[in-house]
């Protein structure tokens, strides 16, 4: 390993797994829990929870440790099966748009919040629409402008998160049983089918495996990468989900917003809720803004324009109600992120046919059959069966056909030698 490399692989397997936990604290990670128990039992909201992050987990891992061995991140992995201009637009389109979709949920979260505030404390009918719509351009100019100060709203948001989720938790409990909760039965008619809901939480951090080549690059070691990755998210994504799933409950809404509402103090908890949509948002505009730059071929000068564009079209899908469509947002999520993962897996780990385009030695506009074909199929598959199960046909899928086709090529190849 060379002396750059040496400083670039300086995360261990706790900071890594630290990254992770600081992203899973987050509003949406609530979000998956209250959607989950308005159609499960609790029980089975963290069964669904454990086999959908552990599936996420399997892969993430696997490309983890691909980003170790060649330090490079998730387009320059990509590009050996997509080619370097396929794996930008392939990426720019499954995670571009994805994290422009979760832009437009956290914006909604925080103008639905913001409007509540006004009707409390004000008595003015502020719409919500209008002020997801402020709130999310404010959020995007935060994004182009002032991205290097973003830490220090993240010094005072997390810490204001996880004081919030802490201050939730003990309210619950001090008014309702473990028994309660534990018991818990959703109404027939809200019934939601088990494989869907693992469906749902795969799909709900796809992105978020897909992209850990782009932190797990700079692990020390393939350990450090793996007990990394799934310590940061298993643990963590279940805590989030049955902490959501049990302020549901308690607070008999599925709704986030009303749930803070109710609670003593709900100014304060309300204006947290802002602040937290608010730290996880400027990332999604930012990392929204450099997939579209890749997918429009813009030079990185203009990332600032690209991030702008991102961001107005996130806040345009607050005001339009994307909150209300969060089920069928994860469930797009499930079909178009994860058979991004089947193929960089099988690239590089079952079909023998990895080799690194990416870095200096990248060709910008090269095109790779097999990576997209076998990514169109995975995503074929997830679109057209019914089953709950596509969301892991969708991975199995993508990798088999890459493997064939990389099979295929490689007999050729030989045929042609002889």
């Amino acid at each position: 390993m060379s002396s750059s490399e040496d400083k670039e692989a300086s995360l261990g397997s706790l900071g890594l797994a630290t990254i992770w936990f600081g992203g899973m604290v987050s509003v949406p990670s609530l979000f998956i829990g209250s959607t989950l128990i308005a159609g499960l039992p609790f029980k089975e909201v963290i069964l669904a929870g454990l086999i959908g992050f552990s599936i996420v987990a399997v892969f993430m891992s696997l490309e983890s440790v691909a980003a170790v061995e060649q330090r490079m991140n998730t387009v320059e992995l990509a590009s050996s099966a997509f080619g370097r201009g396929g794996a930008n637009v392939v990426l720019g389109i499954a995670l571009g748009l994805s994290l422009l979709g979760w832009f437009g949920v956290q914006s909604a979260v925080a103008g639905a919040s913001f409007a509540r505030i006004m009707q409390m404390y004000f008595a003015l009918p502020a719409p919500v629409w209008l002020c997801s719509l402020l709130l999310g351009l404010l959020m995007m100019l935060t994004a182009v402008f002032g991205f290097r100060h973003v830490k220090w709203l993240n010094f005072i948001g997390v810490p204001c998160k996880i004081a919030l989720l802490a201050y939730a938790m003990v309210v619950a409990f001090q008014s309702h049983s473990w028994e309660l909760i534990a018991n818990y039965q959703p109404e027939p008619a809200r019934r939601i089918d088990f494989l869907a809901a693992v469906g749902m939480c795969i799909g709900f951090f796809s992105v978020g495996g897909v992209v850990s080549p782009d932190y797990a690059r700079h692990a020390r070691t393939r350990t450090d990468a793996v007990v990394g990755s799934v310590l940061g998210l298993i643990p963590s994504a279940l805590g989030m989900a049955a902490c959501g799933a049990v302020l549901a409950i308690v607070q008999q809404t599925y709704d986030i917003v009303e749930i803070y509402a109710r609670m003593g103090m709900p100014g304060l908890a309300l204006s947290v809720l802002i602040v937290a949509a608010w730290t996880t948002n400027v990332m999604n505009a930012y990392s929204s803004g450099l997939a579209l730059n890749g997918l429009l071929h813009w030079p990185p000068a203009r990332r600032r324009l690209a991030t702008l564009l991102a961001g107005v079209l996130g806040s345009v899908l607050a005001a339009s109600g994307i909150l209300d469509h969060f089920t069928n947002f994860l469930m797009l999520l499930t079909a178009t992120v994860p058979p991004v993962a089947g193929v960089i897996v099988c690239d590089y780990w079952l079909a023998g046919s990895y080799r690194p385009v990416g870095g200096s030695n990248g060709s910008g506009s090269e095109w790779k059959r097999n990576g997209i074909v076998a990514w169109a199929c995975g995503l074929a598959t997830m679109m057209l069966v019914e089953h709950p199960i596509h969301s892991v046909l969708g991975i199995v899928v993508a990798a088999a056909v890459y493997y064939l086709l990389a099979r295929e090529r490689r007999d050729l190849s030989r045929g042609q030698r002889a």
